[in-house]
């Protein structure tokens, strides 16, 4: 019986860590996109075309909230967390960067 217990808690834990896995891997892969956009930006505002530049920021800043609602799933814990505020943190350095 004990090692049922032992199996029992240690495919939990795998499980635990498998999602830590994922979420990363996710994170790597995404980070790229939010990433990107605040580049693109910067190319777009040196062309004077400051109001596209700005709608690649807040696209920037929409693709950070999707990715960290979809971290937040593959961890499977709630969306409610200081670390929302983080998500926003790339694009308001774009807006300083670009703008």
């Amino acid at each position: 019986m004990t090692t049922t217990r032992n199996t029992t808690a240690e495919l939990a834990a795998l499980r635990r860590v498998q999602r830590r896995v994922a979420a990363i891997a996710f994170f790597a892969v995404a980070i790229h996109g939010v990433l990107g956009l605040i580049v693109v930006a910067h190319v777009v505002h040196g062309q004077d075309r400051t109001a596209d530049a700005v709608l690649l920021l807040v696209m920037s800043a929409v693709f950070a909230l999707v990715t960290y609602v979809v971290m937040r799933l593959i961890l499977a814990a709630t969306l409610r967390s200081p670390w929302a505020l983080l998500a926003f943190v790339p694009t308001v350095i774009g807006f300083f960067w670009v703008l």
